[in-house]
């Protein structure tokens, strides 16, 4: 079993995620990672790599949650001048999907009742800074 944890980058998918971002320039990684909170059914790791997007996204925008990595915060500020605005509205629809029943990251963390609520609240926090950045923006 790999690493495993309640924040974004404490886990193995969003590790592997950030190096096949940090290969790139542009939204292209973000953006295609955002597409797929549209299947049917979340698989884990395209959950986590979903959190690990909007974790990117409020770092582009200059609220960066506290403990990201410090190539997370290296990539954004050498991109800060990429344009994601549009990606806002869809980091948080994505993240609605994290948390419902079409879930398999939701699922798992069901599964340990004790670190459930912490998760939740963890991915939580990463939407209402996504929907604070768009509340300014409109």
């Amino acid at each position: 079993m790999g690493a495993w944890g309640i924040k974004t980058f404490e886990n193995d998918d969003a590790l592997d995620w950030l190096y096949e971002l940090e290969e790139s320039s542009d939204l292209s990684v973000i953006e295609a990672t955002l597409d797929e909170a549209s299947s049917d059914y979340l698989e884990a790791p395209e959950g986590c790599n979903i959190l690990a997007a909007a974790e990117v996204i409020l770092a582009l925008c200059g609220k960066p949650n506290s403990g990201l990595p410090e190539n997370v915060i290296d990539w954004a500020s050498a991109n800060r001048n990429l344009d994601i605005a549009h990606l806002i509205e869809r980091a948080t629809k994505a993240i609605d999907r994290i948390l419902s029943g079409k879930s398999e990251l939701n699922d798992l963390w069901q599964d340990s009742e004790n670190d459930y609520r912490l998760w939740v609240d963890d991915v939580s926090q990463i939407k209402q800074a996504l929907q604070s950045i768009e509340r300014e923006e409109n």
